[in-house]
């Protein structure tokens, strides 16, 4: 960024430099030939009125100079004399728009190129007494020539002007950028803004930084200890079977009874590992490409074949209804995203209820009949850990990071999920891809 801002400050240096360079010539140059041309009225208007006391048209040439010109026309438009050339040998001047307008308006003025490159010959014309035209011409430099003979200086002033530029860009970005700097020590040691000179526009992007920061700490103490509570739990339940079985106080049908309660246990333990990595595994997805095509509806029947044995034990039903909805996306992601919806409305549904599964486009529903989310509740209910019924879920062997994995998985499609629930009727979840 600071690289960024210098560039920024130098080209802006630059660049002003030299329109303002090339403003100013622009305007001297304007100033210049307005008063080229003012004199040339002025010196016209004399030479008029001293025609009047001339013997013949040759002795106009006293009044002219090495560039200055001096030429009398006849009202026909004849050269009558050129101070500059031979007038017998020079064509009709009706045409020049000098004298033509001084034949209609009495004055007339123009500007032309010269045959020699750089300059530009300024003419003004006056018609006399006696109905002939006198005009007189001068020779200045064009502002081409202007910007050649100045070209030298114009390099050096340029030069100086980037030395300059990439000296004060530098220096300003370090100013402009130096409270931007503290922020990462201040979000380190917890210093006040208050205590510190850093802009006030920045202030409440600290806050929202330093706020954001805590609340991810505390997320993730809060993770830990969830983690930690769940793992104690059925290692607490395993440890204390096997120490019956291992002292002898659990013999026969009872220790059969305990293998089987440390085998649930240790199933749950690593679903809650399984589902631990997982997450983890999704939090560092980053930039994963999506670009499978996947049949949602071809996922949600895939789905209900893997679970239809877990459902089958509880009496539940469940259909598949809609057309193909066809997303890109992962779909490793996407398959997991249904599978843990339609494993928890079988965990959280009555016995013999229903699940129904619809699909349409680019959209997901997944409908049960079971205990329903309190309103409340619909909020956080992708928290991880989060149960509404601790006893009642751990019972049914959820880890409480099922649906936290939907909505990771959800996020990263760019997927929106929507919940409509009532208590002891049924939850309905409907994702909707992009």
């Amino acid at each position: 960024m600071e690289r960024k801002i210098v560039l920024s400050l130098f080209y802006m240096g630059i660049i002003t430099a030299i329109v303002g360079i090339v403003a100013t010539t622009f305007a001297y140059y304007g100033f210049f030939r307005r008063e080229v041309e003012k004199n040339l009225v002025h010196e016209c208007r004399l030479v008029a009125e001293s025609y009047d006391m001339l013997s013949s048209p040759d002795e106009l040439e006293k009044f002219s100079g090495e560039d200055f010109r001096i030429t009398l026309i006849d009202k026909d438009g004849n050269v009558l004399y050129e101070s500059d050339a031979d007038h017998l040998t020079m064509t009709n001047h009706l045409d020049r728009p000098e004298i033509r307008s001084a034949a209609e308006k009495g004055t007339g003025s123009d500007t032309r190129l010269s045959d020699t490159l750089g300059t530009e010959d300024h003419y003004y014309a006056i018609q006399l007494d006696d109905d002939s035209i006198l005009r007189v011409s001068i020779q200045t430099d064009s502002i081409l020539a202007l910007f050649e003979r100045s070209l030298l200086i114009i390099i050096f002033v340029i030069i100086g002007i980037i030395i300059v530029s990439l000296i004060a860009s530098v220096k300003l970005t370090e100013k402009l950028i130096a409270p931007l700097k503290r922020i990462p020590e201040m979000l380190e040691k917890n210093i006040p803004v208050t205590d510190t000179d850093i802009y006030p526009e920045v202030i409440p992007l600290v806050e929202e930084i330093r706020s954001a920061r805590n609340s991810q700490s505390e997320m993730r103490q809060e993770f830990t200890a969830n983690v930690s509570h769940e793992l104690k739990t059925p290692l607490t339940s395993i440890s204390g079977y096997a120490e019956l079985i291992e002292s002898g106080m659990a013999k026969g049908a009872d220790s059969v009874k305990f293998a089987g309660k440390i085998r649930k246990e240790s199933d749950r333990m690593l679903a809650l590992i399984g589902d631990i990595l997982r997450l983890s595994e999704l939090d560092s997805i980053g930039e994963t490409p999506l670009d499978d095509k996947v049949d949602i509806k071809a996922v949600a029947e895939d789905c209900k074949e893997r679970l239809s044995q877990h459902a089958e034990k509880r009496g539940i039903r469940m259909t598949v209804s809609g057309k193909s909805a066809n997303i890109t996306g992962s779909r490793t992601e996407i398959t997991e995203l249904v599978y843990n919806l339609v494993d928890n409305a079988i965990k959280y549904n009555r016995e013999n209820g229903n699940i129904e599964i619809k699909t349409a486009d680019k959209k997901l529903t997944v409908t049960d009949t079971g205990i329903g989310i309190p309103q409340e509740s619909i909020p956080r209910i992708f928290e991880r850990f989060y149960r509404i019924d601790k006893s009642r879920s751990r019972a049914k062997g959820g880890t409480g990071l099922g649906l936290s994995i939907v909505k990771h998985i959800a996020e990263h499609h760019g997927a929106e999920i929507d919940v409509e629930s009532t208590v002891g009727v049924g939850t309905s979840i409907t994702v909707t891809f992009r």
